[in-house]
């Protein structure tokens, strides 16, 4: 039993590391698609990214010069805070994750 604990410890520890900014873990996704439902008191716009090489979507908010159909750069980090969002009342709340270091690639 207490091997188990190790080990879950191990894995654990491991995959917070994989995606830490120290790593320098990140990803390239594609914007997709643009929710005129909610808008960030931070500025900038909510979006779905394609992660590319996955079958994964995320939504997200991203910087004003980030149009549909750009491929972008990001990584993404588990204990990052999500943006402030405020929706219409009509409209669900969608899941976000944060992305930092958003880049565009040609």
């Amino acid at each position: 039993m207490k091997q188990i604990f190790i080990y879950l410890c191990l894995i654990s520890v491991i995959s917070c590391l994989s995606c830490s900014k120290e790593r320098g873990r990140s990803f390239k996704g594609l914007v997709a698609a643009a929710d005129n439902c909610c808008s960030s008191t931070e500025g900038g716009r909510l979006y779905k990214v394609n992660i590319l090489g996955t079958d994964s979507t995320i939504t997200t908010v991203l910087p004003a010069e980030i149009n549909l159909g750009d491929t972008i750069a990001f990584n993404m980090h588990a204990t990052d805070k999500p943006p402030a969002v405020l929706c219409l009342a009509i409209c669900l709340m969608p899941e976000m994750v944060c992305l930092s270091d958003v880049s565009k690639v040609h």
